[in-house]
């Protein structure tokens, strides 16, 4: 019988390890491909749902909130009445899509069956 995956990280981990961090954030559903969903530009919440096939609206706005306290997105207001937002990807967010888009080359050439 396979042995759970650790999906909790440890005290010690968060502080001494900054990429078990991050790979622990980034291993959340949908994170990954929400970032990449708005890695060409800054798309309002109905795009970005409408892009991502089965997703639910209150994980997506979860995953966006997460992604905003973590830096990598930001919430831009462009209308008060009615209130209309969009999201962007922050200068650490768009650094983090490049090295995102570099795992998805090697893994596109290593990982073939």
């Amino acid at each position: 019988m396979k042995k759970p995956i650790k999906q909790e990280i440890t005290e010690h981990e968060k502080e001494y390890c900054p990429f078990t961090q991050l790979i622990h954030f980034l291993s959340k559903k949908w994170i990954i491909i929400i970032i990449k969903s708005i890695s060409d530009g800054c798309k309002s919440f109905s795009t970005i749902e409408k892009n991502l096939v089965g997703v639910n609206p209150r994980i997506l706005s979860n995953r966006l909130k997460e992604l905003q306290e973590m830096g990598f997105v930001k919430k831009k207001i462009i209308s008060e009445t009615p209130l209309k937002a969009i999201y962007c990807l922050t200068k650490k967010g768009e650094s983090l899509s490049k090295h995102i888009d570099s795992i998805s080359s090697w893994a596109k050439e290593n990982m073939k069956k």
